[in-house]
Order: C-alpha cells, then structure tokens, then sequence
C-alpha cells in the first residue's frame, strides 16, 4: 500500500510538472481582501498573465504577501482557463488597530500613557496607531508601559492585552496594567570610600532623593537607574586613576511608607595609576605629535583619567573628518601594570577611506530656489565630504535668514565610501507689509509705511522701502541687496535715502546713497568696500540750541569710502549658541571723495558665544553664556577741525551701555546735551536662556564709555538688567531694561530699550 501511495504520488507531480511546462497563466484573481488594494496585491504576485505556470513561483509569493505584514492567512488553487491556467490567491486580511485602551491604570493617565509609547503627540488627540495587528509589537508595547511605570517608581507593574474585533476588519487593543507598588528614593548612602568624598560620588548618580531644596518633589526609585549608577561610580573612580575600584551590589532598604533608603558600597578603592606609554598604532595621515596636541592632559606621568581617553578618542576621529576620512575608528586600548600601578593606552587606529558626496537632495524649499541654497552648500557632488564643511554648510544656511530650521543629514551609501547629503529646510516668512501711526512729542503725529522682501524670488536677495512722514518728519529710505553679484560668491547693496526732521530747536535734512560690495573670502572671511555720498543741512537753528549744533550749521557733503573685514563663525546670527564673531571696519571722508569734510573712523568689535552645556559637567546647564566688545576711534584731519556730530561715538542706548540713555554714558555739555565723542570702548557680558526655540531671555551686564582724546578706563559707565530675544517673522526683536550701577546725580535709575534686528 505504502509502495502504491509513493508511485501514485511521484505520477501526480510529474503530470503536475508537464502541465507546468505546457501551460501559462491565463489570468490572476485576488478574493478576500477589503483595505489592501487589488493593485498592490498583484504588484507583489511574481505570476503573470503570460508567463509559465510555476508551482514554486507561487510558493515564492505566498512568503513574499506573508512578510507584507497585512494577512493572517493566504492560499491558493489552480483552475484551468481557456487559453491555461487560472490561479486564484484567497487572502484574509489582519484586522487593523484603530484604537488601544488601558484599564487598570490609576496613577498615570490613558493620555500620559499613549503620549510615552509615541501613539499621540501632546497636541493630538487621537490615536496615530492605524497599523495591522503584529503582535511582536504588541509586545514591545508592554514593556514600554512596564518601563514608564518603573521610571514613576512603581517597581513590579503587571501588563497584558486582549484583541477584540469590532469588525471583520478592525479591532482594538485593550492593555490591563496591575500597578505596582509606590516606591521613592528619601535616602542615598555611599559607605567604604576613603579617597572620594560621599558628595563627589553622589553627584554622578542618577538616583537621588526627594528634596524641596532641590525642587525635587518625587525621586522614584528605578531598578534601571541603581544599576547604570554602579557604573558611574566605577567610571568615576577610572577618571580619578583608580583602575582596581570594586563596587559592590547596591543595597536598598524600606524606610517608612513609600520611603526607601539606597546605600552603594565602595568594596575596593586600591591606589591610582599614573599613564604609562601612550602609542598610536594604525595612523598614516598624522603623526603621534599630532595627535598629543589635542589633548595636551594626556602624557606619561600624568595620572590617569579615563575621560581624557575618550576625549581623545573624539577628536581624534574629528581631526580625521576634518579631512574627509569620516569612516575614521578609533579604539582605545588599556594595559594595567598593577606592580607599578601604571596603564599603558594604544590606541589603535583604522583611517578608512575618505569620504567623496554623491547626491545632494533639497527638501522644503517652497519659494527658494534650488541653486539659491546649493550655492550656500560648501558641499557638492563629487567632491570631499568633510565634518567642517558640514558644520559651515549649516551655519551658511541659517545666517540667511530665510529658514526657520535647517536639517543637513549625510547618509552612508552602503558598500562605498560615498555620502548621499539630505538638506531638508522650513522656509520663514520673508515679506513684511507695514502701516502705521505714531506721536512724540518732537515729531508729533508720523504715519508709516514700509515694505520688506527677503529671498526675493526664491534668489536670496532682499529689497525694502520705508517711509515716514508728518508736519515735523520726512524720512525716505530705500535699498537693495543683489547676493551672488556676477555669480560670485559677493555680494551688491544699493541705498537711496532722504529724511528732514525738525527738532525743538533746529531742522536737519539729509539725502544721499550709498553702494557696498562685499565677498566672501578663505572660507569663513569675509571682505568688503563701499562708497557714500550725502549731502546734509543743518538750518532753522534756535538760539537755544547746543553748542555742537550751531558749530554744524550750514550745508555740508560728505564723500565716505568704506572698508571692512569679517568673519562669523556663529551658528545662528539671530539666536547664537555658539561660536564666534569678528569685524574692523574702517571709514575715511575726505576732498577727493566729493566732500567737503576730513576725517576717518575705525571700529572693531569681537563677540563670542559659548554653551555651557559643553563644559565638561555632569550638571546640566541650559545656559547660553557670550561676551562682546568693541573699540573705536576717529579723527578729523586736513581743513576739518572737528569730527561732524554724525560721525561721533555715543555711548549709551540699546546697543552700548544699556541703562542709560543715547550718549548719556559718554561726554555731556555744560546743559546735560550728549556731544558725542572720538574714543569708545564697550564690554557687554549676557547669559541666556532659551525657553523655547524662537525665545530667549537674558540677563546682561555693561561695561563702557566714550572720551575725547584719550581712553580713561577708570571712568566706564556700568549698568546690568534682564531682556528677552523673540524670533518673529519681521526680525529678532530686542526688550531690555537696565539699572545703572554707578548713577550719578540727575540721572534716573533705569532706562528701556527696545529694538529690531540682530544684536552684536
């Protein structure tokens, strides 16, 4: 019988085989699904009308629809057709999940709960889960509840699920979570340390107690965070060179209630290791020198510490993506010398091949154009993919001012040493339409009217028209800034300007223009030159006025050319965080420039921003520390006997010394009338914090004064005071008000400002 079955068995699969090689599929029929779409179930069906029949292509695209995810079963029969075979793929498609309950949960909500496992955001109110039932992920879902609970303190949380179907096609996971128990962390003891004190080593640790000294109301005791302190015990002990440092089991006792007491044991501190040799095995780009210079702490003799390894380790494989080897590894390896407590480090090193871009993608640009942001990239195809010409990339973007955000992520193309760079942005609004209305008490009412546009055309290049005017005011303003001027990296700039204001005891007009062209030089340097013409009348002038206004008196030219150099290594010109900024410029009025005035002028200025986070701190600090200053000075020369009041330096006001009116921190006349002066020297000290992406609030201390001939570092006005920094689609806005440390009689004790634009 059993020889039977086998004959039987073995005709039937060669009759199976010669169908299959005489016949072709005639047509494809899916039955059964109700959400997947017939088309996609065919795309994924490697049997086509036309083909040859082939029981194991058919056995192929069963696994193939399996691994899709969306089908609990799948089968398949063979009809025959008039022209060959017919197959039809039976599919029953897995319910959809459209929504997730809990029950059970007292301590933590279904909203809190959801918005841990990534299922809702905080602004969404529904669940984003639209996915068919897997149930490895339904999985890993329950630990994710049993990790949120254990992170809340509640040690031993139960959690299971049920699967109801609501529909043939739908059905809703409900999560019963049994929680555990409240525990919280009142005490953390440290016992058997001699060589580091019981604060050093609780200042490392993740578990800490309650404390309203500290703002920490709740301190859940985590399984999790006990161990990951054991090893930061250890860690620390290796960055004091205490390589044979045991630490033992932790302890945790109840106290009382909720209270539980955590006590970590130092079971063996041993003595500390100084660094033996320090070798580099594997480098051919850079030398053992090299390399020691960036980490000058790191020498034989010196005690070891573990945290200067991976620092060198950092930027090691930095100096090499500086060059484009970004495949670059590094691997620290440690030899203990326990007789004469030394540890030798080599650190071996695997360069890789450098680093060549492929494509580079542009993602979110709306209005700009391709080319406008390609020509910011100091990235291209084909070229050297580099970590400082990313970094620069970034910084170029942002310092447009036309991005609320700027994403650069190079992605290895596998089996290559090729990058693929995706630039994703998120335009800003960069049209600005004003009107509106105003009234002082010099210029009385003023309406105004201005027009703005960055990024005209998706180009990059900006133009803006303003306009002031009243019975007291006139004032016109108009400019243009052509970027990529000849299709170099330079930049042109065109201003057009006419204004009359008629103060209480004079009346000035002045019309002119102006043209810079500036370029960018040697990466990161800028450079620049420029022309300006003015013409300026002072008339109508009162017998009241100050002296430094009737010695203007008169109509006046003043021919200007303008040079100036720069660099900007900060990473957001609006809102830095880090790096840093350095400008002179200089300025000469003279006869054979089309004045009638003689002087010159030279400012230079430095600012530098640093994140406090990268100071080398277990302690979080989200703070945002910069110092700015600037010096300047000029001279009148030839005919001219006096700098014009235009051209002076007044200390005092929203971008000087804050706290003190316009030129109040400088040199006064006999009335208390600032006259302006030919020295300036200003220190500006801020430490920041930002609240959200596009707000800042700063506290701020000024140093600075203005002098005529000679600087008297004893006579610098201080003031210190507090200020915001709003990022809006018009341009940073600044709100700042200082207190004056040094007031003197008839001064008031406070000033606000208020302003526009960048800072610094």
């Amino acid at each position: 019988m059993r020889n039977l079955l086998i004959i039987l068995f073995l005709l039937l699969s060669l009759l199976q085989t010669s169908l299959a090689a005489e016949q072709k599929v005639e047509k494809v029929i899916v039955i059964g699904n109700e959400t997947i779409p017939t088309s996609t179930i065919l795309y994924y069906i490697s049997e086509k009308p036309g083909k040859p029949y082939s029981p194991k292509l058919i056995a192929r695209d069963i696994k193939t629809l399996f691994k899709l995810g969306y089908f609990e079963n799948i089968s398949v029969d063979v009809e025959k057709g008039k022209n060959g075979v017919i197959l039809r793929y039976f599919v029953k498609e897995k319910p959809i999940i459209t929504d997730i309950v809990f029950k059970g949960n007292k301590q933590i909500s279904s909203k809190k709960l959801k918005e841990a496992l990534g299922l809702v955001t905080k602004e969404e109110k529904g669940t984003k889960l639209q996915r068919p039932l897997d149930y490895k992920y339904l999985d890993t879902l329950v630990q994710k509840i049993k990790e949120v609970y254990q992170k809340k303190g509640f040690a031993g949380t139960q959690v299971y699920y049920t699967i109801e179907r609501v529909s043939p096609t739908k059905a809703v996971a409900t999560f019963f979570i049994k929680e555990g128990r409240k525990a919280e962390v009142c005490e953390v003891k440290i016992k058997g340390n001699r060589n580091l004190s019981s604060g050093e080593i609780k200042s490392v640790l993740l578990t800490k107690p309650k404390s309203i000294l500290h703002l920490r109301f709740s301190a859940p005791l985590s399984e999790e965070k006990i161990e990951k302190d054991v090893k930061r015990i250890a860690q620390l002990y290796k960055e004091k060179g205490y390589l044979d440092v045991v630490v033992g089991r932790p302890e945790v006792e109840r106290m009382k209630g909720s209270c539980y007491r955590v006590i970590f044991t130092i079971v063996k501190e041993g003595k500390f290791y100084r660094f033996g040799k320090i070798e580099f095995v594997g480098n051919r780009l850079f030398s053992a020198e090299d390399f020691l210079k960036l980490e000058k702490k790191l020498r034989s003799g010196k005690r070891f510490n573990q945290k200067l390894i991976d620092e060198m380790v950092k930027k090691i494989i930095r100096k090499y993506g500086e060059l484009g080897f970004i495949f670059a590894n590094v691997v620290p390896e440690i030899k203990i010398h326990p007789e004469t407590h030394t540890a030798d480090v080599i650190f071996h090193i695997y360069e890789g091949k450098r680093a060549y871009v492929r494509w580079i993608k542009i993602e979110g640009n709306i209005s700009t154009r391709d080319r406008t942001i390609r020509r910011e990239l100091d990235l291209y195809e084909t070229g050297i993919f580099n970590t400082v010409r990313l970094e620069r990339s970034i910084r170029r973007l942002f310092n447009t001012g036309y991005f609320e955000n700027v994403n650069v992520k190079p992605k290895v193309v596998e089996g290559t040493n090729k990058v693929d760079v995706d630039v994703k942005v998120k335009e800003r609004l960069t049209g600005v339409f004003s009107v509106g209305a105003g009234y002082s008490s010099v210029s009385k009412l003023v309406g105004m009217v201005s027009v703005s546009k960055g990024n005209l055309f998706g180009t990059g290049d900006s133009g803006s028209v303003n306009m002031q005017f009243g019975s007291r005011v006139f004032d016109f303003y108009i400019n243009y800034n052509h970027l990529w001027w000849l299709d170099k990296p330079q930049t042109l700039s065109l201003s057009l300007y006419h204004n009359r204001y008629e103060y209480f005891t004079y009346t000035s007009k002045k019309t002119g223009f102006s043209t810079l062209v500036s370029r960018r030089l040697w990466e990161d340097w800028k450079v620049g030159v420029g022309y300006l013409l003015e013409r300026d009348k002072i008339s109508n002038i009162d017998i009241n006025a100050p002296d430094i206004v009737r010695e203007e008196a008169g109509t006046q030219k003043i021919g200007m050319a303008t040079t100036f150099i720069s660099r900007d290594l900060r990473d957001n010109r609006f809102l830095p965080h880090k790096g840093d900024f350095f400008k002179v410029t200089s300025q000469i009025a003279a006869n054979l420039l089309g004045g009638d005035k003689n002087f010159y002028r030279i400012v230079g200025e430095y600012a530098y921003y640093f994140n406090l986070n990268q100071l080398p701190t277990d302690i979080d600090l989200p703070l945002i520390a910069s110092v700015h200053a600037k010096i300047g000075y000029a001279s009148a020369f030839g005919s001219t006997a006096k700098l014009p009041i235009d051209y002076r330096f007044y200390v005092g006001g929203d971008s000087t010394v804050r706290g003190f009116r316009w030129g109040e921190a400088g040199p006064k006349d006999s009335e208390g009338n600032p006259t302006g002066a030919n020295r300036e020297l200003i220190f500006n000290f801020e430490l920041g914090y930002d609240v959200t992406r596009i707000l800042r609030l700063i506290g701020f201390v000024d140093v600075g004064g203005g002098w005529w001939n000679r600087y008297k570092l004893g006579d610098m006005r201080k003031s210190a005071g507090v200020g915001i920094r709003v990022l809006t689609p018009m341009g940073p806005i600044r709100l700042d008000i200082g207190w004056k440390l040094d007031r003197r009689s008839g001064e008031s004790a406070s000033e606000w400002h208020f302003g526009m634009g960048s800072y610094f």
